[in-house]
């Protein structure tokens, strides 16, 4: 059983990624994996008016110098290095519209062989973008996919392919409060019930300790035998060390009805576990149920 929310102080928006965006609605079916953030997070599906707040805060998570979450306010950029996240924030942008392709056109829920998913979270009283997860089918060949992976449908006949969580990121500021692990949790429940799949996969980079940590909790399993795969496919991200990614996998237990899946009682927003600092690993690969 999860611990209720606890609210706190609002952060002052941050770039793009404070500009209010408004989510597609998980269908009424789904109303338990939304109702664990309520009141004060709204839980949805990323459209094509949403990509943009999406890609900077993926860019403040993944490709911005490692800093602690009591270092306080990052030191201002250089204009090269503004010129840098720009470019990162466009390239970002374009591959998350590569890989959701029509889903950004007609926002939904189901499998499919075309394209990603990507859930959003949103504070409720600002509207603003406050973490990400994205979830797509992927071989289950250990590798990280690429910015502009290569869509399901014409990896058939791979290595089989199982769904795959990458870029579940939670914004600096609403870090600590278990957010990273609901949203976890609101993953997994998906792709057991609406895409009736029984397992789930991911890479987690293993210098991140608490991120490694908060998976670890969660009952991901490692996948060594796969490090020569996943090594070869990772990208060095400026002024951070060079990812050690591991594939890891959890199996997921059989999803009840749509009508007993009652949602753990969430208020308001606490502060997690230190274990969860840092949650926003980027997972990869998926292997195929």
């Amino acid at each position: 059983i999860m611990r209720p929310l606890v609210a706190a102080a609002i952060p002052s928006p941050c770039c793009r990624c404070g500009a209010p965006v408004a989510l597609v609605a998980l269908p009424a079916r789904h109303a338990s994996l939304s109702s664990q953030f309520a009141p004060i997070f709204a839980l949805g599906l990323v459209g094509e008016d949403d990509v943009s707040a999406a890609a900077e805060l993926l860019v403040d998570s993944f490709f911005t110098p490692l800093q602690t979450e009591d270092a306080g306010p990052a030191a201002p950029l250089t204009s090269a290095e503004s010129a840098m996240r720009e470019e990162r924030r466009r390239l970002t942008a374009r591959g998350l519209e590569w890989r959701l392709g029509s889903r950004l056109q007609a926002p939904t829920p189901a499998l499919a062989l075309d394209s990603s998913l990507l859930l959003a979270l949103t504070h409720v009283q600002t509207g603003e973008m406050v973490a990400t997860a994205e979830l797509s089918l992927r071989p289950r060949d250990g590798r990280l996919p690429a910015e502009f992976a290569v869509p399901p449908l014409f990896l058939l006949h791979s290595a089989g392919l199982a769904p795959y969580l990458c870029n579940l990121a939670v914004r600096r500021g609403f870090r600590r409060r278990r957010i990273a692990r609901r949203l976890l949790s609101s993953c997994e429940r998906l792709v057991s019930s609406e895409w009736q799949q029984s397992e789930l996969y991911l890479h987690v980079d293993l210098l991140n300790q608490a991120a490694a940590a908060l998976y670890r909790s969660e009952g991901y399993e490692p996948l060594p035998g796969f490090d020569r795969a996943a090594a070869a496919s990772s990208i060095a991200l400026p002024g951070r060390p060079r990812a050690l990614n591991r594939y890891h996998v959890k199996r997921l237990p059989p999803a009840p009805p749509a009508a007993e899946a009652g949602a753990p009682p969430a208020a308001e927003l606490g502060a997690p576990p230190a274990a969860e600092l840092g949650a926003e690993a980027k997972p990869a690969t998926l292997p195929a149920a």
